[in-house]
């Protein structure tokens, strides 16, 4: 018998013991988060006021938060849509594009409730017919998402609204750290 056998099978068989252990171990640790390596940590809104409105006041631009979400192929339109918003009163929410299974024409409000005052509030500021899509909150506030048959913000729409029943809304936001949608 050669010398080299013994030892090329004693080599190989700690290499084997080795990818062994390291395989092991590698499957029994556990998972630990990515690190950011220095990208920026994405800040998720939180409402932190609610306010209370009773029947009979009115509800203004200044008491509620809109989002805008582009769901069109116009670069900047949700920006631009939310700073004619905000020079209306209204407060300063989320401008981004629109999730991947959101769609708009015009104007598509997502709400739980369209008959909401805030919802109604908003709807009425746009040129144009205005959709309405139920479904939760993308950011707190109130979630418009305009697509590329945008008209446009209507400077003489009204910017008051009596309530007929009581309400409550959210009239600031905090950022938190945390994901997005």
């Amino acid at each position: 018998m050669n010398w080299k056998t013994p030892i090329t099978l004693l080599v190989l068989t700690g290499i084997l013991l080795g990818a062994a252990y390291y395989g092991w171990s590698s499957l029994t640790e556990p998972v630990e988060a990515p690190e950011t390596s220095g990208a920026p940590v994405v800040e998720t809104p939180r409402c932190s006021t609610v306010k209370k409105f009773s029947e009979g006041q009115s509800i203004a631009s200044e008491d509620v938060i809109v989002n805008v979400f582009n769901a069109g192929s116009t670069p900047g339109l949700a920006t631009e849509t939310l700073d004619s918003l905000v020079n209306k009163g209204f407060e300063r929410g989320a401008a981004d594009n629109a999730p991947a299974d959101f769609t708009a024409t015009n104007v598509t409000i997502v709400a739980e409730k369209r008959s909401d005052p805030a919802v109604r509030l908003v709807a009425m500021q746009f040129q144009g017919a205005v959709e309405f899509a139920a479904g939760p909150n993308l950011a707190p506030g109130v979630d418009v998402v305009v697509g590329d048959d945008f008209l446009s913000v209507n400077s003489q729409a009204q910017r008051i609204l009596r309530l007929k029943r009581s309400v409550t809304t959210c009239t600031s936001v905090k950022q938190t750290p945390g994901s997005t949608r």
